[in-house]
């Protein structure tokens, strides 16, 4: 008899402590950890993004985060401003490394809208969005346009990730036709050579390339490359020199925008006043295949 009630007992004592942890898995023990806010996407500071030319309304977007264990209980207002000296570090750390590096610049402020300077993550979320709308209108496409940002404060005091506080963000304007292409370079009658030209973007229909195999080098713009216009058939393509390139469409140039591919005949003459007869054949190197 002592014997069961003692079992009785100890089953009871056990149930008790089984319910007091089971309630405790459903404690409410608030924020495990400090909150944090930084900008998404600025782990590497450089942040590119692409743009259509001919497409309206285009905007940056900025993101800003607050980590932690719980999410906000009221609006987060996020304050930023703009940190062209983020700019001038980058610019300088970035030319120590390359000799052939290309100085970014500053968005032109007639370019952009930036009447908020402010990012609200609302209650309940972890995140929040800040757009600013931009046009295109008079940029140089041979310019690497950026808008630097860097927070500066919040509502609630919460610690800004000074690693992650700046975001240097890079508009780049391709069109339907500009990408890394692959194909060959055949100088009439036959000497067939592998060429793999990168096509900028200049306009909405409009693409600049480097002359069969010269050098695509910056410091050989005003000679060495020559520009592609696709008419609105999106086939037929007229060739026009770059600069001071001497360069002649021999007509009959076309593009396939099922294959993303491009047909061209052309000539041109070198330094040495040498000419050469051009049919050249080249493919998108992104372009999609059937299978996939």
């Amino acid at each position: 008899m002592k014997i069961e009630k003692y079992k009785s007992s100890l089953f009871g004592l056990m149930m008790i402590l089984i319910t007091a942890c089971s309630s405790d898995s459903y404690v409410d023990f608030g924020e495990q950890y400090q909150k944090v806010v930084y900008l998404v996407n600025s782990r590497d500071m450089l942040y590119t993004e692409e743009y259509m030319y001919g497409k309206e309304d285009n905007s940056m977007s900025f993101s800003a985060y607050c980590g932690g264990t719980e999410a906000i209980k009221n609006d987060l207002i996020v304050k930023l401003r703009r940190a062209p000296e983020a700019l001038d570090s980058l610019n300088h750390i970035e030319s120590l490394g390359n000799p052939l590096y290309v100085d970014k610049v500053l968005l032109p402020k007639s370019n952009y809208t930036f009447t908020d300077s402010t990012i609200t993550i609302k209650a309940g979320k972890t995140y929040g969005v800040l757009k600013v709308p931009f046009v295109t209108t008079g940029l140089d496409p041979d310019k690497q346009y950026v808008l630097p940002l860097k927070i500066v404060s919040n509502s609630e005091g919460y610690d800004i990730n000074k690693e992650l506080n700046t975001l240097i963000y890079e508009v780049k304007m391709i069109n339907g036709f500009s990408g890394d292409y692959s194909g060959s370079s055949t100088e009439l009658p036959k000497t067939i050579r592998s060429v793999q030209p990168v096509l900028k973007a200049m306009s909405k229909n409009t693409v600049r390339m480097p002359i069969h195999t010269l050098s695509d080098e910056v410091t050989n713009l005003d000679t060495n490359f020559m520009l592609l216009t696709i008419a609105d058939d999106s086939t037929t393509v007229t060739i026009t020199p770059w600069g001071n390139a001497k360069v002649i469409d021999l007509g009959g140039s076309t593009y396939d925008k099922v294959k993303q591919s491009f047909e061209l005949h052309y000539s041109f003459t070198n330094g040495g006043g040498t000419v050469y007869t051009i049919t050249e054949k080249i493919v998108n190197l992104d372009a999609k295949t059937e299978e996939e």
